[in-house]
């Protein structure tokens, strides 16, 4: 049996999709990773806040920096 043009173009464009697909699934992954990651978490405790909104040095880095 012969294998009509048709089928050839589609089985192509099934393949090329499947391409763009995974290659957007995985630039999506790498974005989030960068952006999102766990390095890019920041202290969130009260004194780091308080901290920061005050523009104060932390109760635990001046209790730390003294021992």
């Amino acid at each position: 049996m012969a294998v009509k043009n048709s089928d050839r173009s589609s089985e192509r464009l099934g393949i090329k999709l499947a391409v763009v697909i995974g290659c957007k699934i995985a630039l999506i992954t790498v974005i989030f990773f960068l952006f999102f990651g766990p390095e890019t978490k920041t202290d969130q405790s009260a004194e780091a806040v308080s901290a920061r909104f005050l523009n104060t040095p932390s109760v635990v880095n001046t209790v730390q920096g003294q021992k």
